[in-house]
C-alpha cells in the first residue's frame, strides 16, 4: 500500500485531528489570500490615483530638474503649442495637458488666503484624469475656462464663497510686477490632502496667462499614454522629437515624481511579509505540536508497520504525505473561506478611516488576486510539509523492540 493511500486512511481514522489541523491551514491560507488582494487593490488604487494627478510622463525645462525658480515660469516651457503638437503626434500619447503652477493670493473684498495654484486646458483635463468627478458643488470649467475658477472647500470656506461668487485673483508676474485679475468660483473641488484642500484653485490656462501676463508659457506638459504603451520607448521618442524641434527639456516618469509610491510600496510589502511570516510560524508550531502527539500516540503502530518489513524512509514518506494531504485539504477550504468574506466585504461598503492628513477614506475592496492565493498554498503546503519533517524523522528511527514495547 502507498505511502499516500496509508496517509489518506490515517486522516480519516483521526478526524478531530484533522479538522483541527485543517481549520489552523485554512484560517492560514484565506489570510494570505484577504492580505495579498487588499495589498494588490490598494497598489492598484495608488498607482492609477498617482498618474491621475501628475501623469505617466512630465516634460520640464531642463534646469527645473535641479533648480528652484525664484520667479513664477523662470524656468517654463516657452511656445508651449508648439511643444504639445509635437508631442501629441507620437502614436501612443493620449492626451498632452498644458500647467501651469503659481502661488497668490485669493480675496473676496474683505479678506485674503494664500492659495497653490494651476492652469489647464479645461476640457482634455477634465477626459484624461476625471477631474469633474472631484466637483461637489457646482460644476466644471467648461470650453478654455473663461474667467472661472475651482476652489477647493476648504479655501472657498475660509473666503466664504459659493459657486457664482466673485473672486480676485493676485499673483506675481515672472518680471516682478503684481497683477490681479476677477474671477467667477465655477465649482468647489473635494481635495483628498487637506493641506491641498485648504489651497488649492484651478482656472483655465488664459485667465491665468492674463494674471501672469505670460501667454504660451507653461510650467509643464503632462502626458498621459494609451493603455499598453512602452513608458520607456515614448519617452525617448517623444524626448527627441523635443529636442530636435529646439526644447531643451527633460521627461520623467511618474515614478519618479511620485518618491511615496515606492515607499508605500516598501511598507506594505513589509507588512505583509512580517505578518506572512508570523502566520508561517503559528502553523508550524501548530502541525509541529500535533504531529508529534500523532507520533507519539501511534508508536506500537509504526513498530508493526516495522515488523511487517516498511522502511524507515517509508514511515517518514507516510507522515510527510499526511502533511501535505492537509495542507491541500485545508487550501482548499481556505481558498473558499477567502472568496466567501472577500464578497461581504466588497458587498458591504466599508469605508476606511482617512489617512494621515487626508479628508475622507475609501471603501475598502479586496482584489482576486491569484498570485497570493498561490503564495498562500506554496506557504502552507512547505509548512505542514516542514513541520511534519521532524516528527516524521524521528518516528522513523525508532528501533522496531523499542516502538512494539512503547506504553
Amino acid at each position: 500500500m502507498s505511502a499516500l493511500a496509508l496517509a489518506w486512511r490515517n486522516l480519516i481514522r483521526q478526524r478531530r485531528r484533522t479538522a483541527l489541523m485543517g481549520v489552523v491551514v485554512a484560517f492560514g491560507f484565506a489570510a494570505f489570500a484577504l492580505a495579498g488582494g487588499f495589498i494588490a487593490q490598494s497598489f492598484e488604487g495608488l498607482r492609477e490615483g498617482t498618474i491621475r494627478s501628475v501623469g505617466q510622463l512630465q516634460a520640464v525645462d531642463r534646469r527645473a530638474v535641479s533648480t528652484s525658480e525664484e520667479t513664477t515660469l523662470e524656468f517654463g516651457i516657452a511656445d508651449a503649442a508648439r511643444a504639445r503638437a509635437l508631442v501629441a503626434r507620437d502614436p501612443e500619447v493620449s492626451y498632452v495637458l498644458p500647467r501651469i503652477d503659481f502661488v497668490g493670493l485669493a480675496t473676496n473684498g474683505t479678506k485674503s488666503i494664500p492659495y497653490l495654484g494651476v492652469a489647464v486646458d479645461p476640457e482634455p483635463e477634465a477626459a484624461a484624469t476625471g477631474a469633474r468627478g472631484l466637483v461637489t458643488v457646482g460644476s466644471y470649467l467648461s470650453g478654455d475656462g473663461g474667467d472661472g475658477v475651482l476652489l477647493g472647500t476648504g479655501l472657498a470656506s475660509a473666503l466664504h464663497v459659493r459657486p457664482g461668487d466673485r473672486v480676485t485673483l493676485m499673483a506675481t508676474t515672472p518680471d516682478g510686477s503684481l497683477n490681479a485679475v476677477d474671477g467667477v468660483v465655477r465649482g468647489l473641488v473635494d481635495v483628498r490632502i487637506k493641506e491641498l484642500n485648504d489651497r488649492y484653485l484651478a482656472a483655465g490656462a488664459g485667465l491665468v496667462s492674463r494674471l501672469l501676463q505670460s501667454s504660451g508659457t507653461v510650467s509643464k506638459l503632462v502626458i498621459f499614454l494609451k493603455a499598453g504603451a512602452d513608458e520607456n520607448a515614448a519617452s525617448r521618442r517623444i524626448a527627441s522629437a523635443l529636442s530636435g524641434a529646439g526644447y531643451s527639456v527633460v521627461l520623467r516618469g511618474w515614478r519618479q515624481l511620485a518618491v511615496f509610491y515606492e515607499q508605500v510600496k516598501l511598507l506594505y510589502v513589509g507588512i505583509f511579509g512580517f505578518v506572512g511570516a508570523v502566520l508561517v510560524v503559528i502553523v508550524i508550531l501548530s502541525a509541529a505540536i500535533v504531529m508529534t502527539m500523532a507520533v507519539t500516540e501511534r508508536t506500537r503502530e509504526i513498530g508493526t508497520l516495522r515488523a511487517l518489513g516498511t522502511r524507515p524512509s517509508g514511515v517518514l514518506r507516510m507522515f510527510l504525505a499526511e502533511g501535505v494531504a492537509i495542507a491541500l485539504l485545508g487550501c482548499v477550504a481556505g481558498a473558499l473561506f477567502a472568496l466567501l468574506v472577500r464578497a461581504l466585504l466588497n458587498a458591504w461598503g466599508f469605508t476606511l478611516p482617512p489617512p494621515p492628513g487626508g479628508t475622507h477614506g475609501d471603501p475598502i475592496h479586496v482584489q482576486l488576486y491569484p498570485l497570493a492565493y498561490a503564495a498562500g498554498l506554496v506557504a502552507m503546503v512547505a509548512t505542514m510539509a516542514i513541520a511534519s519533517y521532524f516528527p516524521a524523522r524521528r518516528a522513523a528511527r525508532l528501533s522496531i523492540v523499542e516502538a512494539l514495547a512503547h506504553v
